[in-house]
């Protein structure tokens, strides 16, 4: 016996609520709308699932958000790119704030400064 999953819609925000977004459908849904990037979004005490690769670009904040289960060290949630000009696969976003959010299963990547601020921030400046 099979069942359909039936997924709601997220919507163009801008502004995101109390929701329990799942990136991939988000993902597609800006797709849709012929949006490469999501771009200039506020996504505020929203729980934010994967699986999934995020790609911050320009002016992305991240502000009081639980980033996700390590799994023993930050490093673990954090993937480096191995070509100099762009990530495939990833989902990104551009000029995005993220307030209070907590993260579930999702990876982030991005430039070396962008992912060593992530790694110090969120060690409080030590080395995992």
């Amino acid at each position: 016996d099979t069942q359909d999953i039936t997924i709601p819609a997220i919507g163009a925000g801008p502004e995101y609520e109390g929701l329990n977004i799942w990136l991939p459908a988000l993902a597609i849904e800006a797709a849709r709308r012929g949006e490469a990037i999501i771009e200039g979004k506020t996504y505020r005490n929203c729980v934010i699932e994967g699986p999934a690769v995020l790609l911050p670009l320009g002016a992305c904040n991240f502000d009081g958000c639980n980033m996700g289960d390590a799994q023993g060290a930050i490093r673990n949630l954090l993937l480096q790119p191995m070509g100099p000009q762009r990530v495939t696969g990833t989902i990104a976003f551009k000029d995005c704030q993220f307030i209070n959010c907590q993260f579930m299963r999702v990876g982030f990547t991005g430039t070396p400064e962008f992912l060593a601020q992530v790694q110090q921030v969120l060690t409080g400046g030590a080395v995992q």
